[in-house]
């Protein structure tokens, strides 16, 4: 189903509201930690969300488009309005600690969340991930086999 402008605002409103700050990560995850396994790591984290050789852990962007929809052309209002947030990004501040890789796989997550949010389509983990976000975490991969695990989750 694709929504106009105003119902993806909706939809997306704390999303939106997270995206609207000045600085991201800037403090440590808020989450549960007992439901994600939480990592400090910096290079653990992007190893986890990078790596796609499958022999040492799921690969987590394979896993990430396992669950996205193939959906329609977007209407060029909404895709206009998505590119715009996704511009808006990259002047934010980010935690020193983050390096390039995990803030484009950062603005890639958030490119299919405002789309899920677009077609009004979001799988279970999607939804993880997009609470992840907003509880101040990075995700950056998952533990075991999905749907068993949980999600790695890197925090400053």
């Amino acid at each position: 189903m694709n929504r106009n402008w105003s119902e993806v605002q909706f939809a997306a409103g704390q999303l939106l509201d997270f995206l609207s700050r000045t600085t991201f990560f800037d403090r440590p995850y808020g989450g549960d930690a007992r439901t994600h396994r939480v990592i400090f790591d910096i290079s653990e984290a992007v190893e986890r969300s990078t790596d796609d050789s499958g022999e040492r852990f799921q690969d987590w962007q394979e896993l990430l488009e396992s669950v996205t929809p193939a959906w329609p052309d977007m209407p060029r209002e909404i895709e206009r309005r998505i590119i715009e947030l996704l511009d808006q990004m990259t002047s934010k501040l980010y935690s020193s600690a983050l390096d390039e890789t995990l803030i484009n796989n950062m603005q890639g997550d958030i490119a299919r969340l405002l789309h899920c949010h677009a077609y009004g389509e979001m799988h279970e983990l999607w939804k993880a991930v997009e609470q992840v976000y907003l509880d101040g975490g990075m995700p950056c991969g998952w533990e075991g086999s999905h749907p068993e695990g949980r999600m790695f989750v890197f925090s400053m």
